[in-house]
């Protein structure tokens, strides 16, 4: 159950604690998505620390059905998110990395739904259908934070 603090802390913290450094006291989206930046890297990184526990968080049908396949798209899918994630921070990039995490956030949420309903240990997911009081707000808290200060048009 700590991860979703952990998520919580890396979103929210860089916003609070760089207010007072000088070159972003008046830039409060910067300081927002170097916290979305710092989140994508941590999951992003989680797939080559727990790729096997990740792969059990894909449903095995059709073509996912085999854990080859599916453990291929774990290591392809953490590049994407800390990819994702770092193309936060330029400000050129933001609408369209903040579109494409906002996207990213809902594929993936039937996804820890699945785990959920399975008990899949991996991030509070072993709590079973109980997590998902707390995953979903989390995705939405996520989602809200990446259109605010990513995504929205300014």
């Amino acid at each position: 159950m700590l991860t979703p603090l952990i998520i919580l802390a890396l979103l929210t913290l860089p916003y609070i604690l760089l207010a007072p450094v000088p070159a972003l006291r008046r830039d409060p989206a910067r300081r927002a998505c170097i916290g979305l930046s710092l989140v994508f890297c941590f999951t992003g990184v989680g797939h080559f620390i727990t790729p096997d526990a990740m792969s059990d968080m894909i449903p095995p049908l059709g073509p996912l059905a085999s854990p080859t396949t599916r453990l291929a798209i774990i290591y392809l899918t953490g590049p994407i998110e800390i990819a994702a994630g770092l193309a936060t921070l330029p400000a050129r990039a933001r609408t369209a990395a903040g579109l494409f995490l906002i996207a990213l956030l809902i594929g993936f949420l039937p996804f820890n739904i699945y785990a959920a309903i399975n008990h899949i240990p991996l991030g509070g997911h072993a709590w079973g259908p109980a997590y998902l009081l707390i995953r979903i707000p989390l995705q939405a808290i996520l989602i809200a934070w990446c259109w605010w200060f990513a995504a929205r048009p300014r």
